[in-house]
């Protein structure tokens, strides 16, 4: 699923693209995507000129005229095109076609149709269920050690499972948790509540080290991941541990190991995340 970088990077050429561009027509697949587009989404659409491109975790908004947002997620295999010009081709699994009066055209692509399009009346957007649960973005607003530590207070969860948390932290996804992980030289088994306030001025560090160096590689492909322009994202050659089973860390060599967390794949080094012993009863603290 693409994950924070890889919807910043989309709304980054998106911003560059089409703002300012005014909409002709929108012609529907007529296929459901996570929930079913509704049937006056082109007509609400049609004349609307964009004004602006936002985001707030995984979630995508584009503010038009006339006070309404179109919200999408990408889901699983989403992806968002831009053509200057209509192309001669037909290509599979567009849902949307938004036609722009210039003759440009945006495509909304998702062959596993677990993506999101819906019009929301802008100023109705903080009290959207799709947005109201998410906890902050941690690109607009950088976390802190502080803000971290105060978060995971009483979680019972491990530390990997509360970056994971959207309620808490809103983008963050599998691949760049076990990132921030690595680099900050932690367990991702370790219990969120457990993590010493100096680890968590760690992990606030890596967390905008790794989201930030990901965006300026217009984040990370695996499959379907594009960009507007059909490119895949250049971050993959910078992964330290993820998907990385048996191959040497970059950090020390050892060898990356393979573990599951809430049924989802978790890569992390022995040797530069080792596991510590919970502390026994009466023992004292180590200084």
């Amino acid at each position: 699923m693409p994950e924070l970088p890889e919807v910043e990077t989309v709304r980054r050429l998106l911003e560059a693209s089409v703002l300012g561009r005014t909409i002709r027509a929108v012609r529907l697949s007529g296929q459901r995507l996570r929930k079913p587009i509704p049937r006056d989404f082109p007509r609400r659409l049609a004349g609307r000129r964009l004004l602006a491109a936002r985001r707030h975790g995984k979630y995508l908004l584009l503010d038009l005229d006339g006070g309404l947002t179109l919200l999408s997620h990408l889901g699983m295999s989403g992806r968002w095109l831009f053509h200057p010009r209509a192309p001669h081709t037909v290509t599979p699994h567009v849902h949307a076609c938004i036609r722009f009066t210039d003759g440009s055209q945006l495509w909304f692509q998702d062959p596993r149709r677990f993506g999101l399009l819906r019009l929301v009346r802008t100023e109705r957007l903080p009290a959207d269920p799709s947005l109201a649960g998410l906890g902050f973005d941690p690109v607009a607003d950088p976390p802190t050690g502080a803000t971290l530590q105060a978060l995971a207070g009483g979680a019972r969860v491990s530390v990997k499972g509360f970056l994971l948390d959207q309620r808490r932290i809103a983008g963050i996804g599998n691949i760049y948790a076990s990132e921030i992980l690595h680099r900050a030289g932690l367990d991702p088994r370790t219990g969120a509540g457990a993590v010493r306030p100096a680890r968590w001025v760690t992990i606030a560090r890596e967390t905008r080290a790794v989201l930030g160096e990901a965006i300026e590689r217009c984040g990370t492909t695996f499959s379907t991941y594009r960009t507007l322009w059909n490119e895949p994202g250049g971050y993959g050659d910078e992964l330290r541990v993820y998907d990385r089973t048996g191959e040497p860390c970059r950090a020390c060599g050892t060898a990356i190991r393979r573990i599951v967390q809430g049924a989802r794949s978790t890569f992390y080094c022995p040797r530069c995340q080792p596991a510590r012993p919970a502390r026994r009863p009466g023992a004292p603290r180590p200084r």
